[in-house]
């Protein structure tokens, strides 16, 4: 409250006082003296005074020194703990204020704009807490500069976690546009923002089911985020979920946990800090079964509670073997701690290869026929073994409903896994078909090119010995020796030289030079080592003065012969 004891100064005294101090804050060795007297002076104003006051502070600018601009606004927080409700007047003249000097590029004087909206918001509380949202929010959204649309953002943040009363369900309404902000690419204080929908989530602004579908795949985008403030303010509002929202984030558990854990470990200290903070938190949150086995053993009491009193041990025992089979069935939960294959002994080891394996389909079907009918029959030989007590006829028939949705799930699983295992059989005899066909393929590629090159080799002898003839390296008997047999007999006769008969002889040679190439084609198909002596007999040598003239790229090497085999 105001000191009622103090008298209060004229205001022309006052407003000189007060400029005077604030000239003494720009020197260094009058700076103490000056936040002294000002603070001496915020403590003893009149309700009066505040008018003149408030102008005092309100008339600094860029252009005075950064304690100057600093120490104005930390005055604000000084007559909010001194006066409290007293300045509810004067409340959207002090926001105002503050929100001139979030930018301002010296972050010390941003930051005392954070602390004081902090402290305005707890003491002064008797307008409503909308006039925080609209001085703080319209500059977040119109604000262009990053330092204001930062400050802004922290401003209001503060000022909610602050506040006794913040109005959490006008706060919800905003997080569509606070979404829109994180999602834009022109706006820069993503990690503010993230900040502020913290504090929101922690008021219990977040809810309901609409508002967390819409902010659970927003908030998860930016713990991949390079900004390591961004990464550190998403992963502190999903803690803030966790904590707060614990009830309504069953559905999204197991695809978080999973983000989680990748992320952990984080490059940053801090960082790293609060996402191992998170992930404890968001261990903590129920599974959809555990959810579901309350409302069930509540709709049990509630039925044994409208009988006569007479079968209550009876109701009882019925619900507790309900609770046993939902503990006992694997896929009411789809995670935890124990392995779940101790809950069913007949679902097969991927380990052992049968799953993923080339077997058959029908075998597959086969046994997972086997198994839903195993565990059909595990079912009921457990209710059937469970003790008897009387009932009334509500209890037995929701039991019996229940036990019917069950074993429907229970078969719905069973079908998606025969689905998935039909297509991934399908996937490995299409992939085994393509491998196939490409091995097909490149053996034929390979016998297609050493029939090819083989029939170079060949081409490449008969063009040496042409060429062995013409220069006289090969004397004539020679010749005419070897030419009788390569050549037919009628090559010597007088009829070969007429000019009527060349169609024959050129026809003639051909088909005698067609003959290493077809024996080719024959050591090619039969592959033995008699054929390959064969063919390296057929070859054109000519016994001249200096030996035999061979083609040496026409040499038939044993490694392409193990190269075609292996192939």
């Amino acid at each position: 409250m105001p000191p009622s004891s103090a008298t209060p100064p004229p205001p022309q005294s006052l407003k000189q006082r007060v400029l005077i101090c604030l000239t003494k804050l720009s020197d260094r060795d009058t700076y103490a003296l000056a936040v002294t007297e000002l603070d001496s002076i915020a403590r003893s104003l009149d309700p009066s005074s505040f008018p003149v006051f408030l102008s005092c502070i309100q008339s600094t600018d860029t252009a005075d020194k950064s304690p100057v601009r600093k120490q104005c606004v930390n005055l604000l927080a000084t007559l909010s703990l001194t006066y409290g409700n007293t300045l509810s007047p004067y409340i959207a003249k002090m926001l105002t204020t503050v929100t001139r000097r979030l930018r301002d590029p010296d972050s010390a004087v941003r930051s005392a704009c954070v602390n004081t909206a902090s402290t305005i918001a707890s003491h002064v509380t008797k307008p409503s807490f909308e006039s925080f949202v609209k001085a703080f929010a319209d500059a977040l959204f119109t604000e262009q500069d990053v330092n204001a649309q930062m400050g802004a953002a922290l401003c209001l943040a503060s000022a909610i976690d602050s506040a006794p009363n913040p109005e959490p369900a006008k706060l919800g309404r905003l997080l569509p546009r606070f979404e829109k902000l994180l999602k834009s690419d022109g706006f820069k204080a993503k990690a503010g923002v993230l900040t502020l929908i913290g504090s929101v989530v922690g008021v219990g602004g977040a809810g309901s089911v609409g508002a967390l579908k819409n902010l659970m795949p927003c908030v998860m985008g930016f713990l991949i985020s390079e900004d390591w403030a961004a990464r550190k303010a998403a992963a502190e509002v999903l803690l803030k979920l966790a904590v707060v929202e614990r009830d309504l984030l069953a559905e999204y558990k197991t695809g978080c946990m999973k983000v989680f854990e990748n992320r952990r470990f984080d490059k940053v200290k801090v960082v790293r800090e609060v996402m191992n903070q998170m992930l404890e938190a968001w261990k903590q949150v129920p599974d959809i079964s555990e959810e579901i086995s309350p409302l069930k053993h509540s709709i049990s009491s509630s039925k044994e509670n409208a009988s006569d009193g007479k079968y209550t041990t009876g109701a009882r025992n019925v619900s507790s073997a309900g609770a046993q089979m939902r503990k006992k069935h694997p896929s009411a939960r789809g995670t935890g701690e124990d392995d779940p294959r101790e809950g069913n002994e007949n679902i097969p080891d991927r380990s052992n290869g049968d799953i993923y394996g080339a077997s058959k389909p029908e075998t597959r079907r086969a046994l997972f026929s086997k198994n839903s009918d195993e565990r059909v029959h595990k079912l009921g030989g457990f209710r059937s073994g469970s003790r008897v007590a009387p009932c009334n006829e509500e209890s037995s028939e929701s039991n019996t409903i229940q036990d019917h949705h069950r074993n429907h799930k229970d078969s719905e699983d069973l079908s998606s896994i025969r689905n998935q295992l039909v297509q991934i059989e399908k996937q490995q005899s299409s992939l085994l078909d393509l491998l196939q066909k490409f091995m097909g393929s490149s053996q034929s590629g390979l016998r297609s090119l050493e029939t090819r090159v083989h029939g170079l080799e060949l081409a490449l002898d008969e063009i040496s010995y042409d060429l062995a003839v013409t220069s006289g390296r090969m004397t004539q008997t020679d010749s005419s020796a070897t030419t009788c047999c390569m050549l037919p007999s009628d090559f010597l006769s007088s009829r070969f030289w007429r000019k009527h008969n060349t169609q024959s002889l050129s026809s003639r040679l051909t088909a005698s030079t067609r003959t290493p190439a077809a024996a080719g084609m024959r050591f090619r198909a039969d592959r033995s080592d008699a054929e390959l002596y064969g063919l390296e007999n057929c070859r054109f040598q000519h016994r001249g003065g200096a030996g035999f003239i061979v083609n040496p790229l026409a040499k038939i090497h044993s490694d392409s012969r193990t190269i075609s085999d292996t192939a």
